[in-house]
């Protein structure tokens, strides 16, 4: 039993050490109360529709695109080193885009208070989530605002899409996106509540 207790203890430290060279070693920012009950951000910027799995590109490339550095997400997608399996990207490829850009980058594990915060500093924030309610699938979107009852986002999944607000083309009950948002499993126990702070 003692040796079954050890293999499982030495695997999660294995799969842990794995996840945070694929990811990143997330930084906590936990808040109590977000200071605003609602905020979007304004400005000039585009929506782009993704083909296959390049989200990671389309969701950075979103928020490059709002510190003044004109690209669309499949240039992005293909400028982000060291996919997955089957192009998927990794948090470590999103992080060396944007320093390939000259950006600083924070990867954070948060609650949806300090993710609120994050969004108020009036740059949109790249998340990781499930697709949708249910779906095991992982996906990256931009949040670009949020108020008491919705998280706003920019998504690149043209079925996500359920507004023709210019600011945004998602938005998402906050009950919905605290399911969505929950993406850990037991073999990857620190990929849960990941948000990528990205600011010149």
């Amino acid at each position: 039993m003692l040796a079954v207790v050890k293999d499982i203890i030495h695997l999660f430290i294995v799969v842990t050490i794995v996840n945070v060279i694929l990811y990143g070693l997330p930084i906590p920012k936990l808040i109590k109360k977000c200071r605003l009950s609602s905020y979007m951000i304004e400005g000039n910027n585009r929506f782009e529709y993704q083909q296959n799995r390049e989200c990671g590109g389309y969701s950075t490339a979103y928020v490059l695109r709002n510190l003044g550095i004109d690209i669309d997400g499949l240039t992005a997608y293909n400028q982000i080193p060291f996919k997955l399996l089957h192009g998927n990207v990794s948090g470590i490829g999103i992080i060396l885009l944007c320093l390939r850009y000259k950006m600083k980058v924070l990867l954070r594990i948060g609650n949806i208070e300090a993710l609120k915060d994050s969004v108020c500093k009036g740059i949109p924030v790249v998340v990781l989530t499930r697709s949708v309610v249910g779906s095991r699938g992982l996906h990256y979107i931009t949040v670009v605002g949020f108020d008491n009852d919705y998280i706003y986002t920019a998504d690149s999944v043209k079925d996500h899409k359920n507004s023709d607000d210019s600011r945004y083309n998602r938005k998402i009950s906050i009950s919905d996106f605290k399911k969505i948002w929950q993406t850990s499993l037991i073999y990857q126990p620190l990929m849960f509540n990941l948000f990528f702070e990205i600011k010149k």
